[in-house]
This record gives C-alpha cells, structure tokens and sequence, in this order.
C-alpha cells in the first residue's frame, strides 16, 4: 500500500447551501481544506498571464483605476449570459485546478478537502477520490441568502439558474449533507462525515 497518496476529497453544493460553513466545521476538526473559490480571487490578484486571458476577451471595463481585477465587475459580467458564464470558466478554472494540485502535493497532510461551488462544471471531479453534496432545498437557500448577502430573490434566482441542478449533484456525489434543519443538526452529520473520513484516510 502506497502510504504517500493523498486522499482528495470535493465539498460542494449550491450557493446558500452552507457548504462553506461544512468545510469550516471540518476545518476546525483538524482537516485540512483549501477553498477554490479564494484561490480564484487570489489569482486574480497575482497571476498576469490569467489577466491577460480575461482582458483579451472582456476588455479593459474589468479592471479598476489600478489595473487590477474588479472583482464586483468581474462577477457581474461573469453572470451577465450564460456565454460570459462558460467563457470565464474555461479561463479560469485550469488555473485554479493547477494551482490547487501543485498545493495538495507540497501539503504534509494525507488527506485534504477542497471547497468549490463549481466542482462538477469544472471538471475537477475527475481529480477527486470522493465527493460531498451539501445539500439545502431552494426556499431554504433563499431565505439564507437574502439575508447573507441581502439580494433579492431575482438576483439570487438569476444566479442558480447558472448552477448545476442539486438533484444531479447528489446523484454524482458519494456522500450529501442535508442541510435544511438546524445548525446543531447539521454538527451532527458533520461529525459522522468526519468520522468516515478518518476512516477512510486509515484505510487507503
């Protein structure tokens, strides 16, 4: 048994469904998890040869006074049309995915968990050994978001239209939080998520 093949495991879920509070949980447990979606912004920040690419094709209106990314911009020009959406992506994601392997080979740890909202859209589920669906149902998901972010329920509505179905994310996925209850619900399935997962990384 090779000892040195780190076990990859993908969180994901829609927006508002707390698949970042999971990942958090989790954290605190001890796992070690990388989340793409800070990667992205911090590539945004750092990375020229990606600005280039997403300059070329949406010209110079995403950038502020400082040449930098306009991260507010860039999203809603990201969601403007489901072309601007799978544009960005293809741009966007090789990078994170690269970036994000080159991280989990330097990690110490056996087993690590990435957090991505856009896991299966990406492609980076083919890299995965497992993969965890949080799953919350659509009022539920309103209902947080609404008050999280304080949009309305056509912005939010705008931007699940653009996410891969929950049903089908459950179908592909090898475990699913339910996340529609209580916070202290939600511990508990996470501690018994935590507990396969130590299992899982003694037995590979």
């Amino acid at each position: 048994m090779n000892r040195k093949r780190k076990l990859v495991i993908g969180i994901t879920g829609g927006i508002g469904s707390g698949k970042t509070l999971v990942s958090k949980m989790l954290a605190r447990k001890g796992f070690k998890v990388y989340y793409a979606d800070l990667v992205a912004k911090n590539l945004y920040l750092t990375d020229k040869k990606l600005v280039k690419s997403l300059v070329k094709v949406f010209g110079k209106e995403i950038l502020n006074y400082k040449g930098k990314i306009n991260l507010p911009k860039l999203k809603e020009t990201i969601f403007a049309n489901k072309k601007n959406y799978e544009t960005i992506n293809r741009i966007v994601h090789p990078a994170v995915m690269n970036f994000l392997k080159k991280e989990i080979t330097k990690s110490r740890y056996e087993l690590v968990l990435v957090e991505a909202a856009v896991l299966f859209e990406s492609g980076f589920n083919k890299s995965l050994d497992y993969i965890v669906t949080v799953y919350a149902n659509k009022k539920v998901r309103i209902d947080r978001l609404m008050i999280r972010d304080e949009s309305s329920k056509t912005e939010i509505n705008h931007l699940m239209k653009f996410q891969i179905d929950e049903k089908r994310k459950m179908e592909m996925s090898d475990f699913v939080i339910m996340n529609n209850k209580t916070i202290d619900d939600l511990k508990k399935q996470v501690d018994f998520l935590s507990k396969v997962l130590k299992a899982l990384q003694e037995n590979k």
